[in-house]
């Protein structure tokens, strides 16, 4: 039982630093990487590479074509369209921030999928939380524009949109190894969007000729990190615990995140990114404190 929980948390925790570095190195490569291309791109031969991997090994039952579309919905599509667009519009070092309310969502989430009780300690947890967030979107380097408001939003509704994909997962982990549910979903993902990859490639024909060196590498973190390995060790992890202990993994992505926002982009970690931090860390705690059992554990 003990080298399963270590193998669960080495798995966790190299897919959260992985996805807090993806961040401000994806910011940078969107600068010359339409967003729907460098989705398809990501998936796609994310998806290729677990193929020739694992091949037939990938076997889905029909029935549960329904319950993977809606994973790749909430994991990918939702969740990269909404989290790229964040990017674009605020600062990278919010997104690694922001995506610390996953296990506070969590929690709330197992109320209205679980029908778990709302206790006292659990409203005075999601309040704090709320705080927390409204401080990080609101003024994150004490001023505030429209955009970077905009942009802040997007991030978040990002990581809620991941929530949804965390109970799925779990779900289907219950039937499939981990290196299925991140093949089938990122494949779905990718085919979902390359409509609008093709669109973009219509519209400005060249952008791949003018990719810089620091774009490609950008593109291939993408692929073989952020999407190829961290999904599939992701899934791994998720199945060999439950998704609330999971997804207090998130807590590391501050750790890559906020460093490599600021040597690669230059950003600063601000005093309220500090007290909106602190404030999501202490409702967790709150609410976690004395559980007996998380809710989702029985997912």
């Amino acid at each position: 039982m003990l080298v399963i929980r270590n193998k669960a948390i080495i798995y966790l925790t190299i897919a959260s630093l992985l996805w807090g570095a993806t961040a401000p190195i994806m910011k940078l490569t969107l600068n010359e990487v339409p967003m729907f291309s460098l989705i398809v791109i990501r998936m796609t031969f994310a998806a290729i590479i677990m193929y020739l991997l694992f091949g037939r090994s990938l076997i889905v039952n029909h029935k549960d074509i329904k319950l993977f579309f809606f994973a790749a919905i909430f994991g990918v599509t939702l969740n990269l369209s909404l989290f790229f667009t964040g990017l674009k519009l605020t600062r990278a070092i919010n997104a690694s921030f922001l995506v610390a309310t996953v296990p506070v969502f969590t929690l709330i989430a197992a109320h209205f999928a679980l029908k778990e009780k709302l206790t006292l300690k659990l409203i005075i947890s999601s309040l704090l939380a709320l705080v927390g967030v409204v401080i990080i979107i609101g003024r994150p380097d004490g001023t505030m524009t429209l955009k970077n408001l905009l942009g802040n939003i997007m991030l978040l509704l990002a990581t809620t949109s991941w929530v949804a994909h965390e109970i799925i997962s779990k779900k289907l982990l219950k039937k499939y190894p981990g290196e299925t549910v991140a093949f089938v979903t990122m494949a779905i993902g990718g085919i979902i969007f390359l409509p609008l990859a093709l669109w973009e490639t219509l519209a400005n024909p060249t952008w791949i000729q003018a990719l810089s060196t620091q774009s490609v590498l950008g593109i291939l973190y993408g692929i073989g990190f952020s999407s190829l390995l961290a999904y599939w060790v992701w899934q791994k992890g998720l199945s060999l615990l439950p998704a609330g202990e999971a997804s207090f993994f998130f807590y590391l992505d501050p750790v890559s995140g906020a460093t490599l926002s600021i040597l690669l982009l230059g950003e600063k970690i601000t005093p309220a990114l500090v007290a909106g931090g602190i404030l999501i860390l202490s409702a967790v705690i709150l609410a976690e404190h004395k559980r007996k059992a998380h809710p989702l554990h029985r997912v």
